[in-house]
């Protein structure tokens, strides 16, 4: 039997809500700028991002502070947004960017980028001129195309081992697990056969991390997290009714099919977009829908909103613990969102018996 849910929140108490949850993430913000490995007072932050004050704070906050906190909180809005979608049109509660193979493909790229960077830039050299001066073809900055490909890639295999079936939930989250299993398993034997020198640098981003991100990374996300929030506009209503059962929504007039998998193409590229510029990082796709629905119920409209404001918060406190925890050192903020996100879960697990989405 399906435990009572917490009734829709009325205009003024979403409100209040909203203008709490806005008000926590600047708060968090403000503390994302202060600390640090080398902690700025607020004077300092005032006078950085005002272009003036001393150069090394100016330089702190603006290349790597500022971004990494921006970049923080658009990655905890694309993953809880993809777990969102996911979990209402697979109507499956344990839905997130894994279930669809997102996750795994863009690992697999990441792994098989890094690790044979250097034999390939040696063979695409060999008779160049890029050979004589010695600019490698493929770096580190590429990274992000690999495993947007990649997620897309895994993706769309999902996706058409599912077509026959018209994409229906049960096959397709089958299909998404049975292609994460095979891809991970790939990772791990690329990784224990070819690790090297790149094997750290694997490790760390396999792991979700914000480290060394700036104002390039945010730029080549903001116009997927756009593209991403338009597409939700538009699927407001489909995405209500894809919640239920095929047949109630095809009565309801619903082209199940067409609407289903425009839900998943948006949920995919949120999913992949994030991933390509900080790894998979766990559990905020998983855990922010639900925890939404704690506080909004299951509106879809007041859930969006709740839903990114969370997953924001959770992406940027994450950050911050990761470089405050053990400074100087730095934890992967991956992490940092599983160890939050597991006993947050376990505790939905215990307030319901049932997680419709």
């Amino acid at each position: 039997m399906r435990a009572s849910g917490p009734p829709c929140a009325t205009p003024p108490r979403f409100a209040l809500l909203a203008l709490g949850l806005l008000a926590a993430l600047a708060a968090l913000l403000l503390c994302s700028l202060l600390l640090g490995a080398v902690p700025l007072d607020a004077r300092q932050v005032w006078r950085a991002l005002a272009g003036d004050g001393d150069a090394a704070a100016h330089a702190l906050l603006w290349n790597l502070r500022l971004p990494r906190s921006l970049l923080a909180m658009l990655v905890g809005l694309h993953f809880a947004l993809a777990g969102l979608i996911l979990q209402a049109v697979i109507r499956n509660p344990l839905a997130d960017p894994g279930v669809i193979g997102v996750s795994s493909g863009a690992s697999l790229a990441i792994v098989v980028f890094l690790l044979l960077a250097d034999g390939l830039n040696a063979m695409l050299a060999d008779g160049t001129a890029a050979e004589a001066d010695g600019a490698p073809w493929l770096t580190l900055a590429g990274l992000p195309a690999a495993a947007l490909l990649g997620g897309l890639a895994s993706a769309l295999l999902v996706l058409g081992l599912s077509w026959r079936a018209a994409i229906g939930p049960a096959r397709l989250a089958l299909n998404g697990v049975a292609v994460g299993a095979v891809l991970n398993a790939l990772v791990m034997w690329i990784v224990v056969a070819w690790g090297g020198a790149r094997t750290e640098i694997t490790v760390i981003w396999l792991a979700g991390s914000l480290y060394g991100r700036d104002f390039d990374h945010l730029a080549m996300l903001l116009p997927w997290s756009l593209l991403g929030l338009a597409g939700l506009l538009l699927l407001l209503r489909p995405l209500s009714l894809l919640r239920f059962d095929d047949g109630l929504a095809r009565a309801l007039g619903l082209h199940v099919l067409r609407w289903r998998l425009a839900a998943l193409v948006v949920a995919v590229l949120l999913a992949a977009s994030a991933i390509a510029v900080a790894g998979p990082i766990g559990f905020v796709g998983l855990v922010i829908p639900h925890f939404a629905r704690l506080l909004v119920g299951g509106e879809l409209r007041p859930l969006l909103v709740v839903s990114l404001l969370c997953g924001a918060l959770l992406t940027l406190g994450a950050d911050v613990l990761a470089r405050t925890v053990i400074s100087p050192l730095e934890l992967p903020v991956g992490a940092l969102t599983t160890l939050i996100g597991i006993p947050v879960f376990l505790l939905l697990l215990q307030r319901q018996t049932d997680f419709r989405p």
